[in-house]
């Protein structure tokens, strides 16, 4: 195997020991075991948390006990591309070399490490000659996860990267996946501008390990991303909002844009992150978007507080934007995985029947509600388990005549699952998130409360975490009041309580060391401990609502 990489030996940037903090107790997960929590508490955080030291070659194996259930639910970058990618990189470690892992497994069944070599060469070139920041910042990755910058291509980006030059092959089948939905104007309760999207995969994938990641680069706006670089939802601090769902295999007809294949070479996922930090308005995006060499195909759906918005249908060699009213929305735009400009050749309904009603599910709730859409609404119709299709509704979402394929919004295949459900409120620069589905036993996502918590985008990073821990406090106290109101002790909804509580002291203890880390000017250290705060004030946000209810009462 040749590459060498070293080894990132640090105690706290991912704080994925199952000690502690893995929430409500296996014993109680009918009570609203908890998910997704930071688990151990470090002994050197403050400290010792980027040093690196050893060198070994990576052989493929990683840590096997992360998964979405104990995995660090927020990480903070900030600065220069290069720290931001370092950041990156320290924080999250084993799930880049997961996704290492997993995507070695397939190129090694068709390439060698020649071709490997000389792709990654190739690729690495092109952004140092034509997008010094994405280089800037995969160097950072590299440096901060002790691997190589070709590998560092890999763990980020994905096998898609690599897609055009191996010529790997996939199923189409598995491209199926995800949903996004954009509201505006005369739909939505005081012409808020909303936002969200279902990211569908297999339940175990590395995707549903990363965390969330809230970035402020010195060069370009702040951007929330659920999931990371892994997720599909990316919201800026101009209130531009870019969704990404998979798309078909269709051929394009006259009236698409044909892609210059020579154009800037970047995975989709990426791109809509780089984007998002890059561009103010939804023009703005999709004129850089549609100027990018596609890997991937699928539907990116972006709006802006401005009232712009469009969906960009768009495959490896051809793309076609449209908008509100094209098809007959108003002030709305949803997509499943299917293409609806008539310029590609292909029935949709016929080549997509699980696609469809998807997306005519979301449109019909949000119809029987235009004009007080607000972010519950979208919350309910990407979690929605019965589907809407043909003027009738159905209760059942499972289609035994296809493994992959699930009729409803969220995503229940015995194989892909909805891992991430965002909801963005653009005009107040709100992100909600659930990790896995909002009915805890149709997820498999272990200890799951099957909550979403509330994430504010502030100024900076102080000001993000310092919203986070209102909105736990306020939580945790309705939890408290509610149970204290009742006539009989839960012992299960007195231990999320509890498991609330604590966190939220936790977090602030993570906070006082941030604090004390940003006043001394080392802005990655503050990084990192302000990740782990704001991970325990989402974990206190959704042990207090699983204290005392099956709602998602923070969305409201």
């Amino acid at each position: 195997m040749g590459r060498k990489v070293a080894r990132v030996l640090f105690c706290a940037s991912l704080c994925l020991s199952l000690l502690a903090f893995v929430g409500c107790s296996a014993e109680s997960a009918t009570g609203g075991a908890s998910d997704n929590a930071p688990s151990g508490t470090p002994d050197n955080a403050s400290t010792d948390v980027a040093v690196a030291s050893g060198a070994e070659e990576f052989d493929g194996v990683f840590d096997a006990t992360v998964n979405a259930g104990n995995t660090q639910e927020v990480v903070y970058v900030n600065g220069s591309w290069f720290d931001m990618g370092r950041q990156y990189g320290l924080q999250q470690k084993v799930q880049l070399e997961n996704n290492w892992a997993s995507v070695m497994a397939m190129i090694y069944t068709e390439a060698d490490d020649a071709a490997y070599n000389e792709a990654m060469g190739k690729i690495l070139k092109h952004y140092e000659a034509d997008e010094p920041s994405v280089f800037d910042f995969l160097s950072g990755v590299a440096d901060g996860a002790g691997i190589s910058k070709e590998d560092a291509i890999v763990a980020i980006m994905g096998s898609s990267v690599l897609n055009y030059d191996l010529m790997m092959h996939y199923d189409p089948e598995r491209s199926k996946t995800c949903m996004t939905v954009s509201a505006w104007g005369n739909m939505t309760l005081d012409g808020r501008h909303l936002g969200g999207a279902n990211l569908d995969a297999i339940s175990a994938t590395p995707a549903a390990m990363f965390s969330d990641m809230i970035s402020y680069p010195d060069d370009g706006y702040a951007v929330m991303a659920s999931g990371g670089m892994q997720g599909n939802a990316f919201m800026n601090s101009e209130g531009l909002i870019i969704t990404y769902a998979g798309g078909p295999h269709a051929a394009p007809s006259e009236g698409a844009e044909v892609i210059d294949r020579e154009g800037t070479f970047l995975d989709t996922l990426f791109a809509y992150w780089y984007t998002a930090t890059k561009c103010a308005t939804a023009d703005e995006a999709v004129k850089m978007l549609t100027e990018t060499e596609w890997i991937h195909t699928g539907n990116i759906n972006i709006s802006d507080n401005n009232g712009n918005a469009y969906v960009v249908e768009q495959k490896d060699t051809a793309y076609v934007v449209r908008k509100a009213g094209d098809h007959g929305e108003e002030d709305y735009l949803i997509t499943a995985n299917h293409f609806l400009d008539e310029s590609w050749m292909n029935d949709s309904y016929e080549a997509y029947p699980d696609s469809v009603p998807r997306a005519s599910t979301v449109e019909r709730i949000l119809l029987d509600n235009k004009g007080s859409v607000t972010p519950r609404t979208i919350a309910d119709a990407l979690g929605s388990i019965r589907y809407y299709d043909e003027g009738k509704w159905s209760e059942e979402n499972w289609d035994f005549g296809g493994f992959y394929q699930f009729h409803s919004p969220e995503g229940d295949d015995l194989e892909f699952k909805t891992i991430f459900r965002t909801i963005f409120d653009a005009t107040d620069l709100e992100m909600f998130v659930l990790r896995g589905h909002d009915e805890k036993f149709r997820s498999d996502v272990p200890f799951g409360t099957a909550n979403y918590y509330k994430l504010t985008l502030g100024e900076g990073m102080q000001a993000t975490n310092k919203s986070a821990e209102t909105d736990a406090r306020i939580a945790v106290r309705n939890a408290g009041a509610e149970l204290y109101k009742s006539d009989t002790e839960d012992a299960d909804a007195l231990e999320c309580y509890n498991k609330a509580a604590e966190a939220v002291h936790t977090g602030c203890n993570y906070t006082t060391m941030a604090d004390c880390a940003g006043a001394k000017g080392d802005k990655e250290q503050a990084a990192i401990l302000y990740g782990l705060a704001t991970s325990q004030f989402t974990n206190a946000q959704r042990y207090a609502q699983a204290s005392y209810t099956t709602e998602n009462v923070i969305v409201d």
